[in-house]
């Protein structure tokens, strides 16, 4: 059967969504692959509690892995989920793997491990997309949230690699810094004296977000007020998540592994994708009996503050189109991601 283009695909997803269909005719739209859920960062807003064993996903489980994503439809592979990805030793194999089968790779990192030898390896591997999570635009508010890494040296890791891509005349991978503002902080802006460390180089945006709410795992953060209309999360519509050992977890916020989908080590990903668990957790949030999922009980994910079938046609074409043009005619109040290019 003939692939349809990613864009296409994810209208096709979006329309299941918006049927909210319990038995999806096709696979997840990308997966989450977890290289590794050791780190080496003891990170302010992250809800890792250490639970959960820590170990290193085995090459022949990642091929086996990736092998049946492209069998199943499945256009996007990150390698992320908890942990530092860095730390696999064949993180660039794995990256030149997935690519190698016409998948779209992504890399999350805190960029602490981002050396010299290390850049090289991963454009050498054909890297699509990297961000690199950097929570704070000077020395203090970043050493307060990644505790354990130093401002000077992961500035240095970020612009020896976009160095690198820029010698080498490379388009890919596109790069994004994205810095997590607590609300308490007086300044939701970026400083423009962090962007300019960047200029001239092919960073290509800096997005700046409130954290994460963890599902409700991570006490002592101030959050932004949920929605007060009520549709289910898009993850269980497009996304499996899959830990280092094989398990698949709830969701991506899942990071201790509360939740357990299945195991790809004794199912392909489309038995899981359509098994049991995940179509009762698909026909619950249908029926709005979300209290009854202690994975997304407490979670925002499932409330927004506007109409929400408005939202999901509005990602439908022909109307995806006009919004260019309704965007000029309404500008949001938040600023836009910055370019730095």
């Amino acid at each position: 059967m003939q692939r349809l283009p990613k864009k296409w695909a994810n209208y096709r997803r979006r329309y299941h969504w918006l049927r909210r269909t319990e038995a999806m005719p096709t696979g997840p739209l990308y997966i989450n692959v977890e290289p590794t859920n050791a780190c080496n960062l003891k990170c302010y807003t992250c809800s890792l509690d250490g639970t959960r064993k820590r170990g290193f996903m085995d090459l022949d489980l990642f091929r086996k892995i990736i092998d049946q994503a492209t069998e199943s439809g499945v256009y996007e592979v990150a390698l992320f989920l908890a942990g530092e990805p860095l730390l696999h030793k064949d993180l660039p194999y794995m990256v030149e793997y997935v690519v190698s089968r016409g998948l779209e790779s992504w890399l999350v990192t805190n960029g602490t491990l981002l050396t010299r030898e290390k850049a090289e390896a991963l454009l050498d591997a054909g890297l699509d997309n990297m961000w690199v999570s950097f929570d704070g635009d000077n020395k203090e508010d970043y050493e307060k949230m990644r505790v354990g890494a130093v401002y000077e040296e992961v500035i240095e890791n970020i612009r020896t690699f976009l160095k690198l891509k820029k010698e080498r005349g490379m388009a890919k991978p596109v790069i994004s810094l994205q810095m997590l503002k607590l609300l308490e902080n007086p300044n939701q802006e970026i400083d423009p004296g962090f962007i300019a460390q960047f200029s001239g180089l092919p960073l290509d945006g800096i997005f700046a977000r409130n954290p994460h709410d963890w599902r409700g795992e991570k006490n002592g953060l101030r959050q932004t007020e949920r929605g007060g209309v009520y549709f289910p999360c898009q993850v269980f519509w497009s996304a499996l998540s899959i830990a280092w050992d094989g398990c698949v977890l709830g969701c991506s916020a899942d990071l201790n592994g509360g939740t357990i989908l299945g195991d790809v080590n004794d199912q392909s990903i489309m038995e899981i994708w359509n098994g049991e668990k995940l179509r009762q957790y698909r026909r619950l949030l249908k029926e709005k009996r979300y209290k009854e999922l202690p994975l997304c009980a407490e979670c925002h994910a499932n409330w927004y503050s506007g109409h929400p079938r408005l939202y999901v046609l509005s990602t439908l074409p022909p109307f995806e189109q006009v919004k260019p043009l309704f965007r000029k005619i309404f500008p949001k109040k938040e600023p836009p991601p910055v370019s730095v290019s």
